[in-house]
């Protein structure tokens, strides 16, 4: 079968981080921590941190920002993770006599204790969303020590709508989540000095900017409540559930998000490169054409719930009430050049070049 390829668009997302330390005597810890309000598209909810004034730029782990997009999408479309963690965030801290601390995740911010809690902010309009992470480290105990390098490790996550099979099982009316692995995706030099009468503040804040809505479940999403969590789709079930589909209007059909065009479309796997400094993922969708056709409209829909009551239990994330979906297109025209075959498949390709900053 004769196959035409052809570019749809070429999405530049650039990503950068900022990070921040802040040591408090402990009866003023309460001056720091702010109700800081957040959005979430359309919606809004608050956050207790620090502010995010005078933070210092950190450095993305390039190989490590990769390794998180790749096992991300890889989970997306297969539908499953070989990874099982109940830790979904980390902020390593180096200190000078070569010691570690590590922070992990934690849902709040506790007295007498370390951890880390995540929050997620969405933001901007149709083909211009910024998606920023918070990571908020707290060392609240009565440690003392100096530090000058600091890492910060990831997780995303995705997960089956209700009633799809998956390993650990999760009892209805719950969903069953899945994560990537942890990985380093920042660092820092960064100088701390932690004495015992003192809290230790952190506040890291990674940002994908200039994210078009139709491409947002390609952008890795993080544990926070509340989230945006997208579907996993399995590769070559499109048509059932999904959370990403592609329509072909090539002939009479209700060519519109859930129509009846050709749905039978499948996300031919993916390519991820590093590419001079910027990470380069290719998404591939292959379509039969009719022969004597001189152009197809292809229409791109993707799919978003929005859940506000998550809880974190360690055999796995149960996602509690969906308050709403949040949906999203693209649709494009594109020639092709049929001339002499009666049957022939239109490879389309979206590219997303991540510039790294």
């Amino acid at each position: 079968m004769p196959t035409k390829e052809t570019v749809i668009r070429n999405e530049i997302v650039r990503v950068s981080g900022k990070v921040k330390a802040i040591t408090v005597p402990k009866e003023k810890t309460h001056e720091i921590l702010k109700r800081v309000e957040l959005r979430l598209l359309d919606k809004k909810y608050e956050v207790l941190m620090p502010s995010v004034d005078n933070m210092d730029k950190n450095t993305i782990d390039l190989q490590g920002m990769m390794t998180f997009i790749q096992e991300y999408i890889s989970m997306l479309i297969q539908g499953s993770s070989p990874y099982s963690t109940n830790n979904y965030a980390q902020i390593a801290i180096t200190t000078t006599t070569g010691g570690k601390i590590l922070l992990n995740y934690s849902n709040t911010i506790i007295n007498n204790a370390q951890g880390v809690s995540t929050a997620i902010q969405i933001f901007g309009q149709q083909n211009s969303l910024n998606v920023q992470y918070y990571y908020i480290g707290f060392d609240t105990t009565n440690n003392a020590y100096q530090a000058n390098y600091l890492e910060l490790y990831a997780t995303g996550w995705a997960y089956y709508p209700s009633g799809s099979s998956c390993s650990p099982p999760c009892g209805s009316p719950c969903s069953c989540a899945y994560t990537t692995n942890l990985i380093r995706i920042a660092y820092s030099s960064l100088s701390i000095n932690k004495q015992s009468n003192y809290d230790l503040f952190i506040l890291w804040l990674i940002e994908f900017q200039n994210v078009p809505e139709y491409l947002l479940i390609f952008i890795p999403m993080i544990p926070a409540t509340p989230g945006l969590i997208p579907e996993m789709f399995k590769l070559g079930t499109m048509t059932s559930g999904s959370a990403f589909q592609v329509y072909v209007n090539n002939g009479n059909c209700k060519f519109t998000c859930g129509g009846n065009c050709p749905v039978n479309m499948t996300l031919g796997g993916f390519m991820i490169s590093i590419q001079n400094n910027t990470i380069v993922l290719q998404l591939p969708f292959m379509t039969p054409i009719n022969g004597g056709t001189s152009q197809a409209e292809v229409l791109i829909c993707g799919n978003f719930i929005y859940n506000n009551s998550a809880v974190i239990q360690n055999s796995g994330i149960y996602v509690g009430q969906v308050t709403y979906t949040f949906s999203s297109s693209y649709s494009t025209t594109i020639a092709t050049a049929s001339s002499g075959y009666i049957f022939y498949a239109l490879l389309s390709v979206i590219a997303i070049t991540f510039t790294v900053s």
